[in-house]
């Protein structure tokens, strides 16, 4: 049993060489997270002025007919929202809704880093939440913004 659990831990720290953190995911399971030019570091460095894209891929453990995109920048441990033009990820992704149990979905978005956002270390977090606000997927990354 210890080995199996020692093997799954290489496993799963080998398959993301970004250091991600499942923040509260409940209602689904985190299966990949892309962030463009962030493949091989463990730290997101996001250049101003520039666009970058986000995927993640999770398995959906309950049925929801909704799913709601919200983003924070977590700066010592503060969240300050990230505006969306549109939060209905139903509708800005390749996720169709209603949500299945068991189904695979990827969500993805672009993003710009703004001249006017500071030279600053900080996380990223995202979060998809159900229709009863509950967060299907919760993942948060550390970034450095130059």
């Amino acid at each position: 049993m210890l080995h199996a659990l020692i093997l799954s831990t290489v496993l799963f720290s080998q398959a993301w060489a970004l250091k991600l953190t499942d923040c509260g995911s409940k209602t689904g399971k985190i299966l990949d997270v892309i962030i463009t030019e962030c493949e091989s570091s463990d730290v997101c460095e996001f250049k101003r002025g520039e666009s970058y894209y986000f995927e993640v891929s999770f398995k959906s453990l309950t049925d929801s007919e909704n799913l709601k995109t919200v983003i924070h920048g977590v700066i010592g441990g503060f969240p300050i929202p990230f505006p969306l033009p549109n939060a209905n990820a139903c509708e800005h992704s390749d996720v169709e809704c209603p949500l299945q149990t068991d189904e695979t979905y990827t969500y993805g978005f672009e993003f710009e880093v703004s001249n006017s956002y500071p030279k600053i270390n900080a996380d990223m977090k995202l979060e998809l939440k159900d229709d009863e606000n509950k967060d299907v997927v919760c993942v948060q990354v550390p970034v450095k913004i130059v």
